[in-house]
């Protein structure tokens, strides 16, 4: 089995921009319980993990590293946590025909955003290779919400638009006439997985043939600036 693609390094290297030479999701072993903080003067959020294994089916198993928020408000606490329970459900849900490994990457707690990445793969028995998966979450800290792509832009189409003008031409940089097929065009179907920094928002594409793999594209905050929600701004890039 190739090994499984864990996640988006949220706080450095090797996040992508068009001028950086490398852009696949980063491998990383097995998470030990992270804990991250908030920056100094900030509610004391954190993160760690707990181990889940059991059965999809006759044949198929699953394993999953869980992230789990800690910290001040309870009614935060429980809707993030409660998010993530039903995200890894949903994975579960569709993974009946083959053995599911799911992993947490490096979280990002910043002053009132949570980001979370994830990865693994779905292994169909007796296949030759499986099937990578990398996804993201992100949520607002003051409420315990989750972000979703439609939230961050002020006009959806006009954002999905500005990332493609980014995330397009990076991965024609990385695969010179490959087969990218229609993943970046400005749908959101095509841009549902990402999770912010303090640097840019982070585009994970997610839906590429085997032999490329999951991909990560950085949006710097200064190319989306005059699209973000007002309101959010300080939140996704806190």
């Amino acid at each position: 089995m190739t090994s499984a693609v864990v996640g988006v390094l949220l706080l450095g290297a090797p996040l992508v921009t068009g001028c950086e030479p490398t852009g696949t999701i980063a491998p990383q072993g097995a998470p030990t319980s992270p804990s991250t903080s908030a920056p100094s003067g900030s509610p004391a959020y954190r993160i760690t993990t707990r181990n889940e294994e059991g059965s999809l089916g006759p044949d198929t198993t699953y394993s999953a590293t869980v992230p789990v928020l800690e910290g001040p408000d309870a009614a935060v606490v429980d809707r993030v946590n409660t998010a993530i329970a039903e995200y890894v459900r949903q994975e579960k849900a569709g993974t009946s025909y083959a053995n599911l490994t799911l992993k947490a990457g490096d979280p990002h707690v910043g002053r009132q955003v949570l980001a979370l990445s994830f990865g693994g793969d779905r292994y169909p028995p007796g296949a030759a290779h499986p099937a990578e998966l990398a996804s993201g979450l992100v949520f607002d800290l003051r409420t315990g919400d989750r972000v979703t792509i439609e939230d961050v832009f002020t006009s959806t189409g006009d954002g999905l638009r500005r990332l493609e003008s980014i995330v397009r031409p990076e991965l024609d940089r990385r695969f010179p006439g490959g087969p990218t097929g229609g993943v970046t065009d400005p749908e959101p179907a095509n841009y549902q997985q990402f999770v912010v920094n303090p640097r840019g928002l982070v585009v994970i594409v997610a839906d590429l043939p085997y032999v490329l793999g999951p991909q990560s594209v950085l949006a710097p905050w200064d190319q989306l600036a005059d699209l973000v929600r007002p309101e959010l701004a300080d939140v996704l890039r806190s």
